[in-house]
């Protein structure tokens, strides 16, 4: 039986290989703040963009599968919350030993209860916190979508382009970078807009509604955004030694969400509608679902198989460029990071974590 929605495993997959690439810094993701010429320049803007929807994209997939169950706080507590509970305690203790076994941590209990508590074992860890903290409020959001109507759905949505992009964009260029401290926008933080946006799109969206005209809709908007993000970006012109690890000098703001709802939007198209479970083959579906089911592990490790392949990247860009080697090498990761998750997931007591 073909239970399992393929199309959440494609999406998976699309988005750890854009958080992979998002990781890959000077090497790849900001290629654009290094001297190439401005065609160049605007391609990797245009790269690094859209490399943007990787964690909103795992949120929306969140949105779409948890918000509708049924399920008590209890199974929730147990099924869930100490499942990343226990990810995060494990997989501290087994990068702070990888630390310490490279001099890079200190061996002491309040070195690694500080770094735990405030996710600096491993940086690219904050997901972690951040999924941890939906699923506690999980019990709330439920109710709250379940209340919701499709044009309350449509009215957050509206908001969030027009105060977290338009605003945004507009403030910007007439020299505020931020809006009042006192201005608080609590439903648009990332762990209640993107989940549910993504609910939206998989629950209250008629399978009618997903066709050709949308989607050329869609497309036409996230060219437009990309238009917006490439001119900003340029206007804005952050030097290069200004750069932080937050902050790359790449213009983005609320308008992502454009390209985060194209992106669902036409895998669920392609692979949901066109494209359904039955018409897949049976070996392509479960060679899909087998990777699906393997990401989360892809993004524990991967931060450890791109400092050990680096050379790989060097390597090849004498011979076929920096961006080509770029992309390359985030595959490499890619694959060896999955050839790791699935080694886990054979492990007794991982296994149940992943």
């Amino acid at each position: 039986m073909k239970n399992r929605k393929i199309y959440f495993d494609i999406l998976r997959i699309i988005a750890i290989l854009c958080v992979i690439y998002n990781h890959t810094n000077e090497r790849g993701y900001f290629l654009y703040a290094l001297p190439c010429s401005m065609p160049l320049k605007i391609f990797y803007m245009i790269v690094a963009e859209f490399i943007a929807i990787g964690v909103p994209v795992f949120f929306m997939i969140s949105g779409a599968l948890l918000l509708g169950r049924d399920e008590s706080i209890a199974d929730l507590y147990k099924k869930r919350v100490l499942r990343i509970f226990g990810v995060i305690v494990i997989f501290s203790l087994i990068q702070f030993a990888y630390k310490l076994s490279i001099g890079e941590a200190e061996a002491s209990v309040k070195y690694l209860a500080d770094n735990t508590i405030n996710q600096n074992i491993v940086p690219s860890y904050w997901f972690l916190y951040t999924y941890f903290a939906f699923l506690i409020i999980l019990p709330l959001l439920r109710k709250l979508v379940k209340a919701m109507s499709e044009d309350d759905f449509k009215y957050l949505i509206i908001l969030y382009l027009l105060i977290e992009g338009a605003l945004a964009v507009v403030l910007y260029l007439l020299g505020y970078e931020s809006y009042s401290m006192f201005f608080e926008r609590p439903f648009f933080d990332r762990i209640i807009i993107f989940p549910l946006v993504g609910y939206y799109l998989e629950n209250r969206v008629p399978r009618e509604k997903y066709n050709s005209t949308g989607l050329k809709k869609l497309l036409f908007a996230s060219l437009v955004t990309f238009v917006v993000f490439v001119t900003m970006t340029l206007y804005r012109n952050m030097p290069y030694e200004e750069f932080t690890t937050y902050d790359k000098g790449l213009y983005t703001c609320g308008l992502t969400l454009v390209l985060d709802i194209t992106v669902f939007y036409l895998i669920k198209y392609l692979f949901d509608i066109r494209i359904d479970n039955a018409s897949v083959s049976t070996r392509a579906y479960k060679m899909v679902t087998m990777v699906g089911s393997a990401i989360f592990g892809v993004y524990l490790v991967e931060g450890n198989v791109r400092y050990y392949t680096e050379f790989i990247d060097a390597f090849l860009s004498d011979y076929v460029g920096v961006f080509p080697a770029a992309v390359v090498w985030d595959l490499i990761i890619f694959v060896i990071s999955l050839m790791i998750s699935f080694v886990m997931k054979r492990i007794p007591g991982l296994k149940k974590l992943l």
